[in-house]
């Protein structure tokens, strides 16, 4: 899961629906958690519900974007924000580990207390769903197997780089940057700390705090992780 930065409010609203331009300008038509591409009806997420949490509906700081699946599986139950991990607060790269097949994962080797954390913001958002996994995702649900193409063509573009077969790391970075799933390129470009640096840049919003000068994932300041 991408760690994002959006930065102060840009103005105040008077519907939360009037942020989503603001939040694309700042971090991108991703979905926030899931980390698709939405092309079109991408929604303002609230991370504390308006239902339950109504004086927080027109808070620029209890919005991110999610897609029509993130969004709606999440419904409207109250959420203590300490007992899961969030994107714009924490370094969600160190909570999420990205494997083939469009496998995602709790990190193992978090400490118990924020693994459990990083499980229970998985199942919140139904990012843990696949097919012949403890659940089983809907008809409608292609989020895994989104993953799961993107891991393919960022592993075929890896080996095509390192055999100097490709367009320039320019191009192949801005295909990225059209698609989303920072967190699976990221992943598979393991070791390469220039293709890391040009896709934390060509990511939208990407939060600069949360990476070394090595392009590998540290400690978010202010984040549980």
């Amino acid at each position: 899961m991408r760690p994002i930065a959006k930065g102060a409010a840009p103005r105040t609203y008077a519907k939360y629906g009037d942020a989503q331009p603001d939040l694309v300008n700042a971090i991108d038509r991703f979905c926030s958690y899931c980390e698709r591409h939405i092309a079109a009806a991408i929604h303002v997420e609230h991370k504390r519900p308006k239902k339950s949490h109504p004086l927080l509906e027109l808070e620029w700081s209890n919005f991110l974007l999610a897609c029509p699946n993130c969004n709606p599986t999440k419904g409207n139950f109250k959420v203590r924000l300490r007992r899961y991990l969030w994107p714009d607060d924490d370094n969600t790269l160190l909570a999420f580990t990205y494997h083939a097949g469009g496998v995602v994962r709790a990190n193992r080797v978090l400490p118990k207390k924020l693994r459990s954390k990083a499980n229970r913001t998985l199942q919140m958002y139904g990012l843990h769903k696949r097919p012949g996994g403890h659940v089983e995702p809907s008809d409608r649900d292609y989020r895994w197997e989104d993953r799961r193409q993107e891991w393919d063509k960022a592993v075929l573009f890896r080996q095509q780089l390192q055999n100097h077969d490709t367009p320039s790391q320019r191009a192949l970075v801005e295909a990225a940057a059209t698609r989303g799933m920072f967190s699976v390129w990221w992943t598979v470009f393991d070791g390469d700390v220039d293709m890391r640096r040009r896709l934390r840049e060509a990511f939208v919003g990407t939060d600069p705090t949360s990476f070394d000068a090595w392009e590998q994932a540290v400690a978010r300041p202010g984040g549980q992780l």
